[in-house]
């Protein structure tokens, strides 16, 4: 059942947030609600609003598309406000456009080779959550395969001029594989990123949304004048939900895509966080609908209504996401204590918090194998070193 959107304020404002916050929440909002968006970016808009650090908000929680369709037709907005929202839109929609091209040409590629291939995130999602290539700031392409289907995948990507960064022994691979299974590539020439993941999200994080099932239920989106096909609406959406979650949702745009997403695909709210309860991420689910509902305004079904006035623990965490948004400085990298301190606290249940715990300490990583170079005959012996290099880079970074 689509959600409806509510006809007033989203809850909870702060009434002490600069306008240029509020702004920025408003400009978000309307990439789904625009009634509903219009009367704040009227109130805000005239009570006067700090144009520079605007456009640096918005930069730096890659919104600024969002803030040109919304505020683009304003004449109570600077001409030079608007004027720089209108030439970063244009660049990024020649951006957009290029990264569409390329993933149609990779995917067509890999279909060839008899592998298939889903559009995870990039164009996919844009049009997916806005209707629109250009109205999402993403920098590389995202493609989702079968782990067994990972090698002929870097096949392709090598006879199309890209290169991996990463070059693992074969015990290291099959290691990686199995735990994170997210390859980056770049292309010397172009400069093109590419993703290639066989899953959506690491074990660490002890969530399951298997790509198998991922693949089953693909449906097709189009861009470029034909169709790709990308995870299902509501696959999509919990796996938005556990990027977010990972990344302390550090990037309003990416609660604006999972909000989007869930308006404009008519999500069913309730049968998602059934889904995510048997996928381990329930708690995970619950703090991004209470983001999209508090800052965006998204309505949310009474039995989630519920679901998250029960866990009150979520607040704590609502308010360290938010504070990002506005923060200077902010790292995203998923494995910093603080976005590990914040993931364990968004565990379901003591069990699965001391699952994610013992993975993050003893699972080794690309930087273990880094750090240490051991033959695939003694690579068991990560998995004491892991804790030793944590303990060093850590400890370290306290004490100093």
């Amino acid at each position: 059942m689509m959600p409806i959107l509510r006809p007033h304020p989203p809850r909870a404002p702060d009434a002490s947030a600069p306008p240029a916050h509020t702004l920025l929440r408003a400009c978000t909002r309307a990439s789904f609600d625009a009634d509903g968006a219009a009367p704040a970016l009227a109130q805000t808009v005239a009570s006067g609003v700090d144009w520079d650090a605007f456009l640096a908000l918005a930069e730096r929680n890659r919104l600024l598309p969002l803030a040109h369709r919304a505020l683009a037709e304003r004449a109570d907005v600077p001409e030079t406000v608007r004027s720089h929202l209108r030439s970063a839109y244009a660049v990024n929609a020649r951006h957009a456009l290029q990264l569409a091209g390329e993933l149609r040409r990779l995917l067509d590629a890999l279909d060839q080779a008899g592998v298939r291939a889903l559009a995870y995130k990039g164009p996919a999602l844009a049009v997916r959550a806005y209707g629109h290539l250009a109205l999402r700031t993403y920098s590389d392409l995202d493609l989702l395969v079968r782990p067994a289907d990972v090698p002929t995948a870097e096949g392709v990507l090598r006879t199309h001029g890209y290169v991996s960064t990463y070059h693992f022994t074969p015990a290291q691979d099959a290691a990686f594989r199995r735990v994170d299974g997210d390859y980056p590539y770049h292309h010397p020439r172009t400069g093109g990123l590419v993703e290639l993941h066989g899953r959506v999200s690491s074990t660490r994080f002890v969530a399951e949304l298997p790509t198998e099932r991922l693949m089953a239920r693909a449906r097709p989106v189009p861009i470029g004048g034909g169709d790709v096909p990308a995870p299902a609406d509501d696959d999509l959406f919990l796996a938005l939900c556990l990027h977010g979650a990972k990344h302390r949702w550090a990037r309003l745009e990416w609660l604006a895509c999972a909000a989007a997403l869930a308006v404009r695909a008519a999500v069913d709210l309730s049968a998602v966080l059934r889904r995510a309860g048997e996928a381990g991420a329930r708690r995970a689910t619950l703090l991004a609908l209470l983001l999209a509902r508090d800052a965006l305004g998204l309505a949310l079904p009474a039995d989630v209504e519920a679901s998250i006035e029960t866990d009150q623990s979520l607040d704590a965490l609502a308010a360290e996401a938010r504070g990002l948004w506005f923060a200077d400085d902010v790292d995203t990298d998923e494995a910093t204590p603080a976005n590990l301190r914040f993931n364990a606290r968004l565990m379901d249940g003591p069990s699965q918090r001391a699952r994610y715990a013992a993975r993050w300490l003893f699972l080794p990583s690309p930087e273990d194998w880094t750090w240490v170079r051991l033959p695939d005959a003694l690579a068991p012996l990560y998995r004491v070193l892991r804790p030793l290099r944590l303990a060093a880079r850590y400890g370290r970074r306290r004490g100093g």
